[in-house]
């Protein structure tokens, strides 16, 4: 070639847009809000198909989902594209408020007076609390969920087989008095699925201080693998007395990083930890214990009652009681672990009037990742304390991140148990009964499901029930469309991103079944990050929680469950064999405020409406469309507000939001 045609061919520009670099493509297809726009896009030509199933559905998953844990489908069944289905539609479930509840009951009951076993009335029946943790496979689509009832363990296992078909399941028991525990004494505090060599483990601590391991595998469950040794000081190793009998574990966590898996195990007084080996052995004896005993305690009623562990390892955060000072951490240095006191934000204390002192609760400690992609890295920690309030803080230093979050509604109410979803959402309960409730951390989001749906010139509806937050009023007139070269949103897409049409939820789960009432939650726990559904421990039983919007006809078209992680048959009932019954518990829901908290919380206001689990509706096709722009699931929907919506001018409707106004 010579110089004058290489350089024609230097400065020939693109004729089409597929003639760009990739990398600019990706660039592009990067700024999309949904996944709809993508998959579009990849139905364009043949180039933007195989460019965004290579690497424009990951972009887009990492892209929108940043804070949630993603695994790599190279080795399984689904794909980055099927992740970014899922992914949304579970989103758009969480800000709809889809989500319904199954009850798996023990039949078991336990008698709290052991003179006279053969008469007791139901007044003085005892029933377990629930432990529950969970695994879910997405290579292989399987899931395990185990619980602690009582002296006994409980695990159900089930392989999703495709969307339209049920699960393969099956139940298993380790029948505490087969092995001679005793109720109450031998109950099971603890319990952690663990993932070694090629199969699955369960890790129980037990109120007595025993701590085991045993099989998970169906075709090998409850074999014992190995016990370990809990040792608090070097006099009473050396003294050959069984340490189990003295000891109680409060709690475990575990710590897996490739084929390293560290376990710290919370008793009275100590964080005993193990590095569980590859070859198990029939006894495992600590890697180091830290005696908390000569540091923190300084009366006898204080206790340790919980351990995790944080930034891979370096941290782990502790949950006291009986002390001024609560929150605690124990951080690596070069000669050993070191104890230190949580790091205080004193303008938010001040802010908040926040004291500390000593209520915390002790169960309630859970980390949060801003960064799905760097698990074990946070040092951010959330938890529950007696006031009422859920708090937000950094362990280390007085974070910009701290923040204090509370039930509106019902502000004194505490939450005995925490679970958070990345930097999403988080889910508290215990503290009034069977109560689900749903917060928002209330950070930016990278994903709006309400960005797919059409434009609209009034405001979302029906206008919620918000306390203490003011009403948007910078109302644009005029703007139905949204103008995206001008970077101008219609009316209904601005404000459904706003906090104020967005509130958080509480689920009342009591009144649906006679048998719920009176019980409690204890724990909560899901597979993985992409599960469609979640766990509930509760007072003598499980719940299972899962994303499900109703169908806007009968028979339900497809679409009611996640479409590449959810179970069809997630209602089947509990076989006979299994010692468990099981039922529907409808919800009722309440709308609960921003879940911010404010020094006026507790003033009295009016109660938001509850409303009903009403089930399918029959929609006109008028009226199908408004359905879908409605902020609740169908379950919750009413047709006199969306009869409102489809014929009033926006004028109309804010007159409308000022008559009803609370």
């Amino acid at each position: 070639m010579t110089l004058a045609k290489m350089g024609d061919a230097e400065n020939e520009q693109p004729k089409n847009l597929t003639d760009l670099p990739a990398e600019i493509l990706l660039l592009i297809s990067a700024n999309f809000e949904t996944a709809r726009d993508l998959r579009a896009l990849a139905l364009s030509c043949h180039t933007f198909h195989r460019l965004i199933r290579d690497d424009g559905w990951k972009l887009f998953v990492k892209a929108s989902f940043p804070s949630l844990s993603i695994p790599n489908p190279a080795l399984g069944r689904h794909t980055w594209q099927q992740l970014a289905e899922s992914l949304t539609w579970q989103s758009r479930c969480w800000d709809r408020r889809a989500l319904q509840f199954h009850a798996l009951l023990s039949s078991k009951t336990v008698p709290t007076n052991d003179r006279d076993t053969r008469q007791f009335h139901r007044r003085n029946q005892r029933l377990f609390q629930a432990i529950v943790d969970a695994h879910f496979d997405p290579s292989t689509q399987e899931e395990l969920v185990v619980w602690g009832a009582g002296e006994d363990i409980v695990a159900r296992h089930r392989e999703r087989v495709s969307k339209d078909q049920g699960s393969k399941s099956s139940w298993h028991r380790i029948n505490g008095k087969d092995l001679g525990f005793q109720v109450g004494h031998d109950d099971v505090n603890a319990v952690k699925i663990i993932k070694h060599q090629t199969g699955r483990k369960i890790l129980s601590g037990r109120h007595n201080g025993k701590l085991s391991l045993v099989s998970a595998e169906p075709q090998s469950f409850g074999e014992l693998l190995s016990e370990f040794i809990l040792t608090t000081t070097p006099e009473a190793q050396s003294n050959g007395k069984p340490q189990q009998q003295e000891e109680t574990v409060n709690s475990l966590d575990v710590l897996q990083n490739g084929t390293s898996t560290l376990i710290a195990a919370a008793t009275k007084t100590s964080v005993v930890i193990y590095d569980l080996p590859e070859e198990l052995t029939s006894k495992i004896t600590p890697l180091t214990v830290y005696d908390l005993q000569e540091d923190v305690f300084t009366s006898e009623t204080s206790r340790l009652s919980r351990a995790k562990w944080m930034e891979q390892g370096e941290t782990m955060a502790l949950a006291l009681s009986g002390t001024a000072n609560p929150l605690r951490y124990l951080a690596v240095t070069p000669t050993g672990w070191t104890h230190h006191t949580a790091a205080k934000n004193l303008d938010i204390a001040a802010k908040f009037e926040l004291k500390d002192s000593g209520n915390l609760c002790p169960n309630s400690l859970e980390p949060v990742y801003r960064n799905g992609q760097t698990t074990g890295r946070t040092s951010l920690i959330l938890s529950s304390w007696r006031d009422g309030t859920v708090r937000l803080q950094d362990l280390r230093t007085s974070s910009p991140f701290d923040a204090v979050y509370q039930d509106n509604i019902d502000p004194w109410a505490d939450a005995e148990a925490l679970m958070s979803y990345g930097a999403e959402r988080f889910i508290t309960g215990g503290g009034d009964g069977l109560t689900v409730k749903v917060f928002d951390f209330r950070w930016t989001k990278a994903y709006y499901h309400t960005s797919g749906l059409s434009c609209q010139s009034c405001l979302p509806f029906p206008p919620p029930s918000q306390s203490f937050i003011k009403q948007p009023t910078q109302y644009i007139r005029g703007r139905a469309k949204c103008d995206y070269l001008r970077q101008s949103l219609c009316h209904w897409h601005e404000f459904s991103k706003s906090i104020y049409f967005r509130p958080n939820a509480k689920y009342f789960l009591s009144n649906s079944l006679s048998t719920l009432r009176g019980r409690s939650i204890w724990s909560f726990v899901r597979g993985s990050d992409i599960s469609p559904n979640f766990y509930v421990g509760i007072s003598g039983g499980v719940l299972e929680a899962n994303l499900e919007p109703c169908p806007n006809f009968y028979p339900p078209e497809i679409g009611t469950i996640d479409p590449n992680f959810g179970f069809p048959d997630w209602r089947s009932r509990a076989p006979e064999h299994s010692g468990y019954s099981s039922r529907a518990a409808p919800p009722m829901l309440m709308e609960i405020g921003d879940g911010l908290s404010y020094t006026g919380n507790d003033q009295p206001i009016r109660l938001p409406r509850m409303l009903e689990c009403a089930g399918p509706r029959s929609f006109s096709l008028g009226m199908l469309e408004a359905s879908q722009h409605h902020r609740l699931d169908i379950n919750y929907q009413n047709h006199w507000d969306m009869a409102l919506m489809a014929t009033q001018s926006i004028a109309e409707w804010l007159k409308h939001r000022e008559r009803i106004r609370p």
